[in-house]
């Protein structure tokens, strides 16, 4: 069982891991700046927030310093979490968990989260410990990539408002302003959705648009992008850490799924664009955000710049190029971590 670092300590560990030299190749868009990022996820439940962890794992240029957990059992979260940080050989990278809340769907893949061990010492805070890297960390050196309902980003918020400010910006998927969710994957409908991250916590998008810090939304819009047969299978099917980890949450995700067996890439779709910025244009929105959770552009000055369409075919590129690389083309320019 991994050993707690004492509280004190926590600081000065997230620090090190923050300030650690990256690569700055990124496959399949040529060489871009290297940039530090702290993940927020509800892993475990739809099977996106997997592929763009596996995403930002295989990037040389997203350096992932933490990732904390957000919405229901976030402590098994955390536990899925390091489960797959160590399949990837990654159990350098810090694992906090947000504050626990009602479950807001099915947790799909609880039971390969339940073969990693709880830490004897709880699991650490997730706020506390995001806002200590922060404090630590060069002023607005940090993204913050969101793909959860916004419960530890509110508290964040909430417990230290001028230490959040120190983000250089937060990437979130999230809400719905033209389009809704589709019949099928990879479709769209014709009016808004109620988008899940948001209809359960519109408190906390309320709380983020009004902190001060630059956000980037990725609403149904431009992220209802269905991953294939023909480009799931090879990377379902690599023979790495993170493939076969990748290989056994798909099959929960599956198994539970009462919308066939075709993962829509919501979540991975943002973090495609930090490694493509060209796949999409944002334009800037102001956003109201109504008790149900409703994301309504109204008139005055922006206070989001929100990704309304996608390249979807670059999408896919990305998310494949960095998943299996086996079957991307060659260039000298580009480059994957395989763990």
């Amino acid at each position: 069982m991994r050993r707690l670092l004492p509280p004190a300590f926590l600081p000065a560990f997230l620090l090190l891991v923050v300030l650690r030299p990256v690569d700055a190749a990124t496959p399949a868009a040529g060489p871009v700046a290297s940039r530090t990022i702290i993940l927020d996820t509800d892993i475990g439940d739809d099977i996106d927030d997997a592929f763009a962890l596996a995403m930002i794992l295989a990037s040389p240029s997203l350096h992932l310093a933490a990732v904390s957990t957000s919405m229901g059992d976030t402590a098994l979260r955390a536990r899925l979490t390091r489960r797959f940080l160590r399949a990837a050989g990654r159990t350098d990278i810090p694992v906090l968990a947000g504050p626990s809340t009602a479950p807001g769907t099915v947790f799909t893949q609880a039971e390969w989260a339940r073969a990693e061990p709880p830490l004897s010492g709880g699991e650490p805070d997730a706020v506390r410990g995001m806002l200590a890297l922060l404090r630590r960390a060069p002023d607005r050196s940090v993204t913050l990539v969101a793909l959860a309902p916004l419960t530890t980003v509110g508290a964040m918020i909430a417990r230290d408002p001028a230490t959040f400010r120190r983000l250089a910006g937060v990437v979130m998927m999230g809400g719905s302003i033209a389009r809704g969710y589709g019949a099928a994957a990879g479709t769209t409908g014709p009016t808004p959705s109620r988008e899940y991250n948001i209809e359960k916590d519109p408190a906390g998008l309320r709380a983020l648009l009004g902190s001060g810090v630059p956000v980037t939304l990725f609403p149904v819009d431009a992220t209802e992008i269905a991953l294939e047969r023909d480009d799931r299978a090879p990377i379902l099917a690599q023979p790495t850490g993170v493939g076969r980890a990748l290989a056994d949450l798909y099959e929960l995700w599956k198994q539970a799924s009462r919308r066939g067996d075709t993962p829509v890439l919501f979540d991975a779709v943002p973090v495609a664009h930090l490694l493509r910025p060209p796949l999409c244009t944002p334009s800037p929105l102001r956003l109201r955000v109504d008790e149900a959770g409703l994301t309504i552009p109204v008139s005055g000055p922006a206070n989001v710049s929100a990704c309304l369409t996608s390249d979807r075919a670059s999408v896919l590129s990305v998310v494949t190029s960095l998943l299996a690389p086996d079957r991307r083309e060659a260039d000298p320019g580009q480059g994957v971590r395989r763990p």
